[in-house]
């Protein structure tokens, strides 16, 4: 993971002022090479290939760590198709995708579609409107938001109905995170951000508006090894960083941006919906 520093270097007050990304990539549109609404993004840490939810295209495209595109995968019909992707997570050599059609996906990352998980509805193993999801440390669970229903459900391995917590205090939960110690959780409406422990109990709540954080409609956000928290505001078109204690270390500002990663390399990996910039840029 890329440290504090790196952090700190990128989207300093110095470089505010010059930021330009090192590698900035696709036009808006329907191509190969083009993003229409990109949503989430991830990183295959085994190869450095970039994964990126392209929303508007109904597919996952793949470039590489420089930004150039190397194929696109989704089915147009039947149990794999790809209709609005949200989120994405890879695990060895299957990456798990929500769409806007109250499914997960399960695909290889080469594009070979394996299965289909879970259908519209309200309980186990159902879903409304999914979003961000994450693996753990050991690759033995999956950690999904389901949004509309205001839950995060966790899945065994192999894709099962597991557990679920968080009715009382999410509100359209759009992405989650995992650190040793715990769960972060972020909420779009209402914005804030949830801590749980591993028993599945809240620990501590940061609203907007309190201890630093001023979100409009948060997006997807992630996490460094120093705790520090990087999210992307969609609609106040910044991108915010927080430290582990929540107050605000920077923000740059960025037309509509999305899904955001940090590479093995320290590089930040920003996907933007909209605006003059490009909507792929490696900082």
């Amino acid at each position: 993971m890329a440290t504090a520093n790196t952090l700190e270097r990128i989207f300093s007050v110095d470089y505010k002022s010059k930021i330009q990304p090192i590698v900035s990539g696709c036009k808006l549109g329907k191509g190969l090479e083009n993003l229409r609404g990109p949503r989430g993004v991830t990183i295959d840490n085994s190869t450095a290939d970039i994964y990126i939810a392209d929303h508007e295209n109904n597919c996952v495209k793949v470039f590489d760590c420089n930004g150039k595109i190397m194929f696109k995968f989704g089915d147009e019909e039947g149990e794999g198709k790809i209709n609005g992707p949200m989120g994405l997570a890879i695990s060895r050599d299957i990456i798990l995708i929500t769409q806007r059609n109250d499914c997960i996906l399960n695909y290889q990352v080469n594009g070979k579609f394996i299965s289909r998980i879970g259908k519209l509805g309200r309980g186990d193993l159902e879903f409304d409107y999914p979003c961000g999801l994450t693996f753990d440390g050991s690759n033995s669970e999956v950690y999904i938001c389901d949004c509309n229903n205001h839950r995060i459900q966790i899945l065994s391995k192999e894709l099962t109905y597991k557990t679920q917590f968080g009715q009382d205090n999410l509100y359209s939960p759009v992405d989650v995170k995992l650190t040793k110690e715990f769960i972060y959780i972020l909420n779009q409406s209402n914005p804030c951000l949830h801590l749980y422990n591993y028993n599945l109990i809240l620990h501590k709540s940061c609203f907007s508006g309190g201890s630093g954080l001023e979100l409009m409609n948060p997006s997807f956000f992630y996490i460094d090894n120093s705790s520090n928290i990087v999210i992307t505001d969609y609609y106040s078109c910044f991108i915010y960083i927080f430290d582990s204690q929540f107050d605000l270390i920077h923000k740059i500002s960025m037309a509509y941006p999305s899904g955001i990663t940090i590479d093995n390399r320290g590089r930040v990996i920003v996907v933007s919906a909209g605006g003059k910039r490009p909507p792929l840029n490696i900082f």
